[in-house]
């Protein structure tokens, strides 16, 4: 009866130590911890004084342990299990839920198809730099031409393939403190920081050269063409509406004239956008 008393009170003394861990981790993710997880963590530390006492106890009693003293064995090694259950299995339920909120907040800000950030993550980001009245930055627009002839030549599937490759080579091309967003079906945009050492006239270039590279499609080799939009702030506008309309009708400018990019200048002559063009106002 000796051995089994100190057997159960030393492996309720083990699950203590080990629930010292999870509670520790637990009380590490700021966005669930809070006091009550902070005294569940001291209270283990008492427990496990207090178990290492009564053991002790056990260690140097003369006398033979009597079954009381086995009942609370019992109820030391119970609670030790209890102990380590709860704060391990508090522990996965945390992470999985923190991992759902993490899912969660990334499909709220990214496209589902290209994993780029989505038109709502993109107005955010303009409008952080706005606020934090950056140096200086240009806002892109590129929209992919004739894209619709694509989806019906070859489908929606393999339209939605094409457009994750487009979406990868301007990744690979822009600077890397850039922003690069789908903000509708073939609609990308792209906000870039304007350094001493940028030229955007050649970051479109990039992106242009890099978008015509033959994409394998359904048997065929197809080239993909893009009309690029690109205005500046502060010189273009103050807010994230007048750079993206200004950005829209460079774009539409591009498009209409053949040219690859174009950027917006005030002489540009006004002009009325078609419907099919990004609807500048915030969603």
């Amino acid at each position: 009866m000796d051995y089994v008393a100190l057997f159960l009170v030393l492996v309720g003394s083990i699950g203590l130590v080990l629930s010292l861990r999870p509670a520790y981790v637990i009380c590490a993710y700021s966005q669930f911890s809070n006091k009550g997880w902070l005294t569940l963590l001291l209270l283990i530390g008492l427990f496990i004084v207090s178990y290492l006492s009564y053991l002790s106890l056990l260690f140097s009693s003369t006398s033979e342990i009597d079954f009381i003293q086995l009942v609370v064995a019992g109820i030391f090694f119970a609670g030790g299990g209890f102990v380590y259950l709860v704060t391990n299995l508090s522990k996965q339920t945390i992470m999985d839920i923190d991992v759902l909120l993490q899912q969660k907040h990334h499909q709220a800000n990214h496209d589902l198809l290209t994993t780029l950030a989505n038109r709502q993550h993109f107005y955010r980001h303009m409008d952080q730099m706005l606020a934090l009245k950056s140096e200086g930055f240009y806002c892109l627009m590129l929209d992919i031409n004739n894209f619709k002839m694509i989806n019906d030549t070859f489908g929606h599937p393999e339209g939605d393939r094409i457009l994750t490759v487009i979406a990868q080579r301007i990744l690979q091309v822009v600077p890397e403190n850039s922003l690069t967003a789908r903000i509708g079906g073939d609609e990308f945009a792209i906000i870039i920081p304007d350094t001493a050492t940028l030229n955007i006239s050649d970051v479109a270039k990039d992106i242009e050269t890099a978008l015509l590279i033959d994409i394998p499609c359904a048997g065929h080799l197809i080239v993909i063409a893009a009309s690029i939009g690109i205005s500046q702030y502060p010189e273009d506008g103050q807010d994230s509406k007048t750079l993206i309309k200004y950005a829209d009708i460079a774009m539409y400018h591009a498009k209409k004239n053949e040219m690859p990019h174009q950027y917006y200048q005030s002489h540009l002559p006004t002009t009325t956008l078609p419907e099919s063009v990004l609807d500048v106002e915030k969603s």
